[in-house]
């Protein structure tokens, strides 16, 4: 019987898919056609082309009845019957009727919602009530007490009354992250139409902390760092120094003190560096998931046909050898 308190991991094993504790260990076995991560206490399970849900025992609690879902946040998950989306809770019981063209997770208490195919997308609360919409919500996200959206296709920031906190004057507007958010002014610093897209940070009283003079970043703040690009991926801190130089051809936010990067050159591998550009594991893996309670998921493999799945701690050994 699996330890409630521990954090599991999926790992596949002859095609099928079971979980490991922190120290490799076997706790549910290979059972399952499919399998992902564990949120909230609960875990996708696919039998056949149906998605359900077990506990860290491993005992299947939402049975295999969903053509797909999403992990379990804020006490719900999204989960597809058809070509619709709606919501479940943790025993199962439909919450909110499937009847979203997309849906999103839950995240303090709101979601984002796309009616149909010609929406502009809407925000609602866990009884299904709308209590946004009539912006243009497609790549908004609500974070940090803001909402980024566009009106008339020019972005800005409103609150869950609705109202514009910052106006839309943006050409492009982020979501907020570690109190900034970075957007794309419509002009540049000369007062010219900002033609590559150049990106700064704001804070939430719209003061310009960071001047727009990236041409792309990780648009998040994780850990005090951003990646941005400049010919290559480096990383600047919160006031704009630039603390990690453009060295890289890949560089993804911070998770548990690392970020996944891929090296500039030939070698198109990934691997990880620290908050000063130190290589802590070498870019081996064909791809890199985030650590996760100190462990992190990586394939190796040149063909999807040929992936094998493994887990490394943070000096890059195996806690788990990559099987498939």
């Amino acid at each position: 019987m699996a330890d409630t308190n521990q954090h599991l991991y999926h790992v596949i094993k002859d095609g099928k898919s079971g979980f490991i504790n922190h120290n490799g260990q076997i706790v549910i076995g290979f059972q399952f056609d499919g399998a992902s991560s564990f949120s909230e206490g609960l875990a996708r399970i696919f039998v056949g082309d149906k998605v359900g849900f077990i506990d860290t025992n491993g005992s299947v609690v939402i049975p295999p009845k969903f053509d797909s879902a999403l992990g379990f946040s804020d006490g719900l998950s999204v989960v597809t019957i058809g070509d619709k989306e709606g919501y479940i809770n943790k025993t199962g019981d439909t919450i909110i009727k499937p009847v979203f063209y997309q849906a999103d997770n839950f995240e303090n208490g709101i979601a984002r919602v796309v009616e149909d195919i010609s929406s502009k997308g809407s925000f609602i609360d866990k009884k299904g009530n709308i209590i946004l919409s009539g912006k243009n919500f497609l790549v908004s996200k609500y974070n940090e007490g803001l909402i980024n959206c566009s009106e008339n296709g020019i972005c800005g920031y409103i609150n869950l009354e609705g109202h514009f906190v910052i106006p839309p004057t943006y050409k492009y507007a982020r979501e907020f992250s570690e109190g900034k958010a970075a957007v794309s002014p419509k002009k540049d610093a000369n007062g010219k139409p900002n033609r590559k897209d150049l990106y700064g940070f704001i804070d939430k009283h719209n003061e310009m902390i960071i001047p727009p003079i990236y041409q792309g970043s990780d648009i998040q703040f994780s850990e005090g760092l951003c990646a941005v690009w400049n010919n290559g991926y480096g990383y600047i801190n919160d006031i704009g120094d630039l603390v990690i130089p453009y060295e890289f051809d890949l560089g993804q936010h911070f998770n548990e003190g690392l970020a996944i990067f891929k090296p500039k050159g030939k070698n198109k591998k990934y691997g990880y560096i620290n908050k000063t550009g130190q290589v802590i594991i070498e870019p081996v893996f064909t791809s890199a998931e985030d650590f996760e309670n100190g462990l992190a998921s990586v394939i190796i493999g040149k063909e999807y046909d040929q992936f094998s799945y493994g887990y490394i701690d943070r000096e890059g050994n195996y806690i788990w050898e990559p099987t498939r």
